[in-house]
């Protein structure tokens, strides 16, 4: 008995004491100073990026100067842009979406994969060829001759394959320029490299590849006159990194940072940055 109330008038006294400390205890809160600090932490999140293979060599020059700015980390999955829409279907996963051609930003946001899109420059085909143009390759008929070797990028995986489809069946050249194609590559680089190391003589390439490549040439000509892509960036819906995705973002289409780089490998920049 005696203990029963000893109990009992520790918790009346152990009550009010409790009541007490909770009035006087400042409750957590998020102030003005640590949601500074949330942003100023939160976009150095690493953050993946899907990039169409015909942006690898600028997009390598731009995550540099980003992580010498920023320290933030971006990892890059390069493919191509068919390649990589699938991936992103599938897995649900990454940040940031860059195909070779905006109908890809398009399907991506007709499926809900892509909540946002920023435009970023125009890329052109022509045909890549050896500095000089030794097999003397000036119109599109040359590519149908036995002595040339011609490749192009699959039109049901790249941009570049799938734009290029498109403005020859316009003029009616499609089922030509598919009989004389020597084989078909996975991307824009692939083709371009063939042309590189002599396994090919011509390749339907992005003028901007020639960026990377200072011993070819490329031969424009009118069926492709019409083969343009246009292209952007696109936020992942399902991002989990929202604020270093923005971030990555602004900085890819500021004009003193990504569109300069976009321009110095001979991209065609787009106006403005929003479509």
């Amino acid at each position: 008995m005696n203990r029963t109330i000893i109990l009992l008038v520790g918790l009346l006294t152990a009550v009010p004491l409790l009541l007490y400390l909770l009035a006087t205890t400042d409750p957590p809160r998020r102030d003005a100073q640590a949601d500074a600090i949330v942003s100023k932490t939160s976009p150095r999140t690493p953050i993946t990026v899907y990039c169409a293979a015909s942006n690898q060599a600028v997009m390598e020059a731009i995550v540099a100067d980003y992580r010498r700015e920023f320290g933030g980390e971006v990892y890059v999955n390069y493919g191509p842009s068919q390649g990589l829409l699938s991936q992103i279907e599938i897995t649900h996963t990454g940040d940031l979406f860059l195909p070779a051609d905006d109908s890809y930003l398009t399907a991506a946001r007709n499926k809900f994969l892509v909540s946002e899109t920023f435009s970023i420059a125009t890329m052109h085909a022509v045909i890549l060829v050896k500095r000089g143009n030794p097999k003397a390759i000036h119109r599109f008929d040359d590519l149908l001759r036995e002595d040339v070797r011609f490749v192009q990028a699959n039109p049901d995986a790249a941009a570049i394959g799938k734009i290029t489809k498109i403005a020859l069946e316009r003029v009616n050249r499609w089922e030509a320029a598919d009989a004389a194609t020597t084989a078909y590559r996975g991307n824009v680089t692939e083709a371009a490299a063939d042309v590189a190391v002599g396994s090919a003589d011509a390749a339907i390439v992005y003028d901007c590849v020639l960026h990377n490549y200072p011993n070819l040439e490329f031969v424009e000509i009118a069926e492709l006159q019409t083969a343009v892509s246009k292209f952007g960036i696109g936020l992942i819906a399902n991002s989990e990194n929202i604020p270093a995705a923005r971030q990555f973002v602004d900085f890819v289409i500021s004009p003193a940072h990504g569109l300069a780089r976009y321009r110095e490998y001979g991209f065609s920049v787009s106006p403005s940055t929003r479509p």
